[in-house]
């Protein structure tokens, strides 16, 4: 569940975002204070996600593990939003991967995959990948200032990829 101040996709994605950066700075995903104080930053523009670079110089580094579970045999590109939502074949949406995890995740997006009792083992590289190229999605379609796209009485994570599915 999102704090009670996210009512909009673009709220949605700082608040995910300041999750990740939660992670990345005190090691913790969870840690309320941290994530709190990096949403607001990011709301009032005083924080600015990083270029997707950073993922992809990421991928470059670990390019010889899947992004998953940290494999090293039977690597294959994946695609982060599956092309049976958009297609997007550009670096920017691929990490490497696994078979069985490949396989395994098939056309689901990260959040739809781990589900929300396992949202916070979504790789650090896959998560900012993923809510980057949403953002630029939401922001190209008009709707990042929208909420409950999926009509589900409530706005959270699977709320994200609904303009995924209607780009194709």
């Amino acid at each position: 569940m999102a704090h009670a101040s996210v009512k909009t996709i673009r709220d949605l994605i700082y608040w995910e975002y300041a999750k990740l950066i939660a992670g990345s700075t005190v090691g913790d995903r969870k840690n309320y204070g941290f994530v709190m104080h990096a949403y607001k930053k990011l709301r009032d523009g005083t924080l600015h996600p990083s270029a997707i670079l950073r993922e992809n110089k990421m991928l470059v580094a670990d390019e010889n593990a899947c992004a998953y579970c940290g494999a090293t045999e039977g690597l294959e590109w994946e695609h982060i939003i599956p092309r049976t939502k958009i297609v997007i074949d550009e670096i920017d949406n691929m990490v490497w991967a696994c078979r069985a995890c490949n396989a395994t995740k098939g056309g689901r997006d990260p959040f739809e995959w781990y589900g929300k009792e396992r949202q916070y083992e979504i790789p650090r590289i896959v998560l900012g990948k993923f809510l980057k190229l949403a953002y630029d999605l939401h922001d190209r379609q008009g709707t990042l200032d929208s909420a409950d796209l999926n009509g589900d009485g409530k706005l959270d994570i699977f709320d994200l990829a609904i303009v995924i599915q209607t780009e194709r």
